[in-house]
């Protein structure tokens, strides 16, 4: 039996030490000459070394190590282009992540410590996904994801704790987390630090009697608009939302849910969101539910 706990627990220990984000303090960097790439994260420096411009440096001393991250919005050339850092590969053209790194748990939240400041209202942008690859679909299904943007200014180090939205109840396989020093339209001088990074807490789910019967979200592929339709077994208040892929709210509404048969209708003529997959994800008073769909060409 004393075999068996001692077994479990190591194995406990190596599933949390192997479920970590890689470098998450910053502590290993590699010299490329001219500059400094931290290990384990895309960045922009090997597409703007030509222009001797460096979005992502090596800081020191850290908040809890020797060294952290700076990520600072420049100009190259005639491009202000942001710092910015990928747990994994970043496209340096389209500024998006291609990969993270395997991940399986349902992490609670994103927490770490930063210091910031937004030139001329730009604010930094916190985002994560967890991912999972669908092998009826050939794509990968978003698990959950998180975006946070900063306001004002922080000139010291300061902790924070950034919490996942679930759109599943499926464990993933892949983790990514992204932080840039600018937000859509960046500006020159605008940064980020960063240490001390770390997945934290668990979320399971949690089965409780919902309020409401089967849905149905049609069109889809949708247009211009998209509808939920469902039988409540009660009236309730509620908030009916369209998020895209990456986490951000392009629709939100406050809903009258009456007993009986329900049609929810989103108008998305006037969002005129681009083609590709949403989610659609109505407040309950047992929390929230979510359908996937697609927006067509």
């Amino acid at each position: 039996m004393k075999k068996f706990s001692l077994l479990l627990l190591v194995a406990l220990i190596t599933s949390i030490l192997q479920a970590q984000i890689l470098n998450a303090g910053f502590e290993s960097w590699t010299n490329m000459g001219t500059y400094e790439t931290p290990d384990q994260w895309g960045n922009m420096n090997a597409a703007t070394a030509s222009a001797n411009v460096f979005t992502t440096a090596k800081g020191t001393p850290g908040a809890s190590g020797s060294f952290f991250v700076k990520l600072t919005t420049k100009a190259v050339g005639t491009v202000v282009t942001p710092g910015i850092i990928v747990s994994g590969q970043l496209n340096t053209t389209t500024w998006q992540p291609i990969s993270g790194f395997p991940y399986t748990l349902r992490a609670e939240k994103l927490k770490g410590k930063y210091q910031y400041m937004g030139y001329n209202n730009d604010s930094a942008t916190i985002s994560g996904w967890l991912t999972k690859w669908n092998t009826s679909t050939n794509h990968r299904d978003t698990i959950a994801t998180l975006k946070v943007t900063t306001a004002g200014m922080v000139h010291t180090w300061t902790n924070f704790a950034l919490p996942f939205t679930y759109f599943s109840t499926e464990n993933p396989d892949t983790a990514v987390i992204m932080i840039s020093s600018s937000s859509r339209t960046p500006k020159k001088n605008s940064f980020i630090w960063v240490d001390g990074l770390l997945l934290d807490g668990l979320v399971t789910a949690i089965h409780k009697e919902e309020p409401v019967g089967d849905i149905n979200v049609f069109p889809s592929p949708a247009r211009t608009e998209v509808n939920l339709a469902f039988n409540s077994k009660s009236n309730f208040r509620g908030r009916l939302q369209v998020i895209d892929n990456v986490g951000n709210t392009i629709s939100q509404s406050e809903v009258e849910v009456h007993t009986g048969s329900n049609i929810l209708k989103t108008d998305l003529s006037m969002i005129r969101p681009t083609p590709g997959m949403y989610f659609v994800c109505l407040q309950t008073p047992a929390g929230q539910l979510t359908r996937k769909f697609i927006i067509g060409r």
